[in-house]
């Protein structure tokens, strides 16, 4: 996917995968992944507690990445006349974020997903919000 860079984000951390401390019990459950939103442990892995509601985030034992939302346009040549280029978000995450600004013309590969938009599922009405995960390789 090509396109020229019109807006990007603040670095932001990523939670990847979570360490939590049962609040009931004091026992830790490590490698808790995230799945497009903050995730907490389903249930106390201490036998004896049996706690599914309250969990506290141990952020020293667990792993964070940076991220950035990155939003590409359509060239202009390659926008059909009479038409409006079509704008896509493209998420980075690692090495690759802080290296795109706006103007730049940037080539992306990475893999296309529909990443729900977690807060408006909760509210009336659902809505999918598309976004390329991948990465960024200057130059076209």
């Amino acid at each position: 996917f090509a396109g020229t860079v019109t807006r990007t984000s603040d670095v932001r951390p990523e939670l990847i995968s979570g360490c939590f401390r049962c609040t009931q019990c004091g026992t830790e459950i490590r490698n808790v992944e995230q799945q497009f939103k903050f995730t907490k442990p389903v249930v106390c892995t201490n036998a004896t507690c049996g706690n599914r509601v309250s969990f506290a985030l141990i952020r020293e034992e667990s792993r964070f990445c940076d991220w950035q939302r990155i939003r590409v346009q359509e060239n202009s040549d390659e926008v059909p006349a009479g038409s409006l280029p079509r704008s896509l978000d493209v998420i980075v995450r690692h090495e690759e974020v802080e290296k795109a600004r706006a103007g730049d013309k940037m080539v992306f590969t990475g893999m296309l997903l529909a990443v729900p938009d977690v807060a408006s599922l909760a509210a009336s009405g659902n809505r999918a919000e598309i976004a390329m995960s991948g990465k960024a390789a200057e130059g076209r």
